[in-house]
């Protein structure tokens, strides 16, 4: 997993000298190659204030003056201004907000253990609804923060004479039990050592607090990780869809501005956004409208490429999307990345790409964009060309039926000019036993491999 190692000054840019990644679990460093994937620092670069989200002296005085003379005020201060990093974000904000300690799952992992933990965080959430409970305790926080959704648990809903699944009839109502059922093979929540990541990012990009955006939020688990610095400078607002999981979202967090609904349906004024993170949902084939901004999700089909494209609408000047999303976001999506940087007036700044073991149950290669919002129209000096795929190998195989198939395996071109970016190495499923999708490829772990 690739974490950043902390600053020593606000006033050092990436690229300016050599950086490192860590690795979580060996403790040991790798070279990160800042030149090639510069998530540089606001302060010195886009000449924004020291703090985000502090308001300077110059928009402290009505005269917008920084001394309250009247004297012109500089451009770093205008050009700040513009970019939104001035927003009036109270001190010791979220204090009533669940939050979780730094590489810490709070889910259990084996099936059992789940699927009794996501029952009793249902019935206390029923039961808190019930009497009106906004904020739960501390302790009813820890119940409810253990669930875990049902991905990967199919065998507790293909069975109907075990007692869990007579469990799940009596636990929840018609369509509750078919939104889960659907939910088997997606509903994956984020490792909290990939959180961590992100907002390491989020650190080194110099975010310090403002409007936060989780537009796919789970029970909010990013939105836990969350610093503690950042988290009482900062407005949260958080969407999720599915009602069971958005209504233990909204009893985990409950200084939050929670939407129940899809990403879709919600109304965020362009242009109000410091930080949006998420990892955006990815249901093949699913395409969503979106009443206020049609022509994105006209245009986007895949809904993943909807999210993304909305969110970075949403961005401040300045402002920076954090998104982890399916490979094929940079591997396919061509027309997606032409938006970002033409229409959507911003640039990808970071890319990297984790392995398909990362999400446990679920074999899917997923990569982080790091994305900063353009400040007066300027493309970002530590931009990064995303803009172009190609083939890099042919491969052949034989079918069940004993035919020899060939496949392609296209790649971001970023990628192939920096491996290192890259938690693995790419391999067609065939080379790696996989027969059920021998025709696929996906980026797998190296042994040994230090990431």
């Amino acid at each position: 997993i690739f974490t950043y190692s902390e600053w020593k000054s606000n006033d050092v840019a990436f690229g300016e000298k050599p950086k490192e990644i860590w690795n979580s679990k060996s403790g040991k460093p790798m070279p990160l190659n800042t030149k090639n994937n510069e998530l540089h620092n606001v302060q010195s670069k886009e000449g924004l204030p020291r703090e985000s989200g502090e308001v300077s002296q110059g928009a402290e005085q009505a005269s917008g003056s920084a001394n309250g003379t009247g004297a012109e005020r500089s451009p770093e201060q205008n050009r700040a201004e513009r970019s939104g990093y001035q927003h009036p974000v109270t001190q010791n904000n979220n204090r009533r907000n669940n939050h979780g300690e730094r590489g810490v799952d709070y889910a259990p992992t084996s099936p059992k253990a789940r699927f009794n933990a996501n029952v009793e965080a249902i019935k206390l959430m029923r039961q808190l609804m019930d009497d009106g409970i906004e904020a739960p305790s501390q302790e009813q926080m820890e119940v409810l923060r253990k669930y875990s959704g049902w991905g990967g648990m199919g065998t507790f809903f293909n069975d109907a004479t075990t007692a869990e699944y007579r469990t799940l009839l009596d636990l929840l109502d018609e369509e509750e039990f078919k939104t889960a059922q659907m939910s088997i093979n997606s509903a994956y929540f984020t490792p909290a050592t990939v959180i961590d990541s992100l907002w390491d990012i989020a650190k080194a990009m110099g975010f310090k607090g403002g409007n936060m955006l989780e537009g796919s939020a789970g029970i909010g688990n990013i939105i836990g990780q969350m610093p503690k610095d950042m988290i009482s400078r900062s407005n949260i607002e958080a969407v999720e869809i599915d009602k069971i999981s958005g209504n233990i979202l909204k009893l985990l967090y409950p200084d939050a501005k929670i939407h129940i609904t899809g990403f879709q349906d919600v109304k965020i004024p362009n242009g109000t956004v410091d930080l949006a993170i998420t990892n955006v949902p990815f249901v093949t084939g699913l395409h969503v409208f979106d009443k206020v901004d049609k022509d994105l999700s006209r245009r986007f089909t895949n809904i993943h490429d909807f999210c993304i494209a909305k969110n970075i609408r949403k961005l401040r000047e300045g402002g920076i999307g954090i998104f982890i999303s399916s490979s094929g976001t940079l591997d396919k999506s061509n027309e997606l990345r032409a938006w970002i940087v033409d229409e959507g007036q911003a640039d990808v700044v970071g890319a990297f790409r984790l392995n398909n073991t990362t999400f446990g149950g679920t074999k899917v290669t997923s990569d982080i964009i790091v994305v900063r919002k353009r400040t007066g129209g300027i493309k970002s000096d530590n931009a990064i060309d995303v803009s172009k795929a190609s083939p890099i190998r042919i491969g052949s195989y034989e079918d069940k039926f004993g035919d020899e198939k060939q496949t392609s395996m296209v790649v971001n071109d970023y990628f192939k000019e920096h491996p290192e970016m890259m938690a693995g190495e790419m391999a067609f499923g065939y080379e790696k036993g996989d027969t059920f999708r021998p025709g696929s490829y996906g980026l797998y772990p190296v042994e040994g491999m230090e990431i």
